[in-house]
């Protein structure tokens, strides 16, 4: 579908879980959709190497890839779908921002209304009070 322009590993974008065999690379592409015109998607992402150690040739292979996007990443490839995902992210901003500010009388009244009473609240100890707890 695509065709790989440009590829690049970052200095220290390396992570290798060595009891696993497992290589973390951040990587940066340049991708172009050939029957797209004039399109070119840079991209970072993520990709999981599963390695196999052969003894006799003291060599890593790969055994299996798995590259990990991020949504605004993975919506560059689509023409325009950058702005989707930014339209997407303010609703969501705004319907939990809206959200906060219905359900604030909720938690006024479990954090100033329900402390203290039988079955109910949360006790707010102080760090004086948590050192004498850890003592006892």
């Amino acid at each position: 579908m695509a065709d790989l322009d440009d590829l690049s590993v970052g200095d220290g974008e390396i992570a290798y879980d060595s009891k696993h065999l497992i290589l973390y690379v951040s990587i940066s592409q340049v991708f172009a959709i050939w029957f797209i015109p004039f399109f070119r998607a840079p991209v970072s992402l993520i990709t999981v190497l599963q390695l196999y150690h052969d003894p006799s040739t003291e060599k890593y292979y790969i055994t299996n890839q798995n590259d990990l996007y991020q949504v605004d990443q993975m919506m560059k490839f689509v023409p325009g779908g950058w702005l989707f995902a930014f339209v997407w992210q303010c609703l969501a901003t705004g319907f939990s921002v809206l959200a906060a500010l219905l359900l604030w009388p909720v938690s006024y009244v479990e954090e100033h209304l329900l402390i203290g009473r039988e079955g109910g609240g949360v006790r707010h100890v102080g760090i004086d009070e948590q050192l004498e707890l850890k003592e006892r």
